[in-house]
């Protein structure tokens, strides 16, 4: 990043722009802005026009809900598709998977959902019923390899044939759309913040587990502290296993198509262990 651009939103921002770490996954750069020596703000400058419009869009949403999530003061374009983002600056520490913080973590998207729930966006993208969005991923899919299109359907077929089906209709939040430990982290007083919505959407919020329930909370003893916490916050949508197996049925088959162009094999591994103990569950093994 040139000095004329650090200039540009030192200025902008009234801080001296202090270089922190660059994100080469995502192509985002940190910055620490201070004034008099004071850390003031975390600015990150993104190539991505999608997740600055989301970020934006998200805190839009968020900035009245009362969640403990950093304060977006400023934000603005750099041209040729580069934009920042000027939060404000928390001494932060990572989260540790502790029982009371798992259960907190729970808690703490419980809010989320309910203090959102019914909200939509212009800004943000607005995901179509569960059952549709298997369907598109199954199309993808079947461009490339039509037997294991044939599979995700059949495993599909059975998740909606339960009574879970009836809790994948029209209920709408606002999605993190990446929640995991490492966007969760502890201030100076030891209360939990959720940050980093560039991955943000609308849609049902049962879709906030597709990833979540075969990474972090892969363990049942972490997965069963998590639920109790976000039932305690949010009760109106039921979490049944097969509506969640809907929605990690819709994950997974959204990794091949990624995965297969770019031979990730274990990217595609990963969505293949999902789609085997998908079937385990729905045929009772164990």
């Amino acid at each position: 990043m040139t000095r004329d651009l650090r200039a540009q939103i030192g200025t902008a921002v009234g801080c001296d722009l202090v270089p922190l770490t660059h994100d080469q996954k995502h192509n985002n750069t940190h910055f620490r802005g201070d004034r008099d020596g004071v850390p003031t703000l975390f600015i990150k400058v993104t190539d991505s026009p999608r997740s600055y419009t989301t970020e934006v869009g998200a805190h839009t949403l968020l900035h009245t809900r009362d969640l403990p999530t950093p304060t977006l003061h400023a934000h603005g374009d750099l041209g040729l598709n580069r934009h920042w983002l000027a939060y404000a600056w928390h001494d932060f520490t990572p989260f540790a998977a502790t029982p009371e913080s798992v259960e907190e973590a729970g808690r703490l998207l419980g809010r989320l959902h309910t203090a959102t729930r019914g909200e939509s966006s212009p800004h943000l993208r607005t995901h179509d019923a569960i059952p549709n969005l298997i369907d598109a991923k199954i199309a993808l899919v079947a461009e490339f390899d039509a037997p294991l299109a044939r599979r995700i359907r059949a495993l599909r077929d059975k998740l909606l044939s339960t009574p879970a089906a009836a809790h994948l209709g029209d209920e709408r939040c606002l999605l993190h759309g990446d929640m995991g430990w490492r966007n969760l982290h502890l201030d100076a007083d030891g209360s939990l913040w959720i940050f980093d919505f560039e991955h943000a959407a609308i849609g049902h919020p049962l879709l906030d587990f597709a990833k979540l329930w075969d990474r972090e909370l892969d363990s049942p003893q972490v997965r069963s502290l998590f639920l109790d916490g976000y039932r305690k916050e949010q009760r109106e949508v039921p979490i049944d296993t097969a509506a969640i197996g809907a929605v990690r049925l819709w994950a997974a088959a959204g990794i091949f198509p990624y995965a297969r162009p770019r031979d990730d094999q274990d990217f595609e591994q990963h969505a293949y262990l999902i789609l085997e103990r998908l079937e385990r569950e729905v045929s009772g093994r164990p």
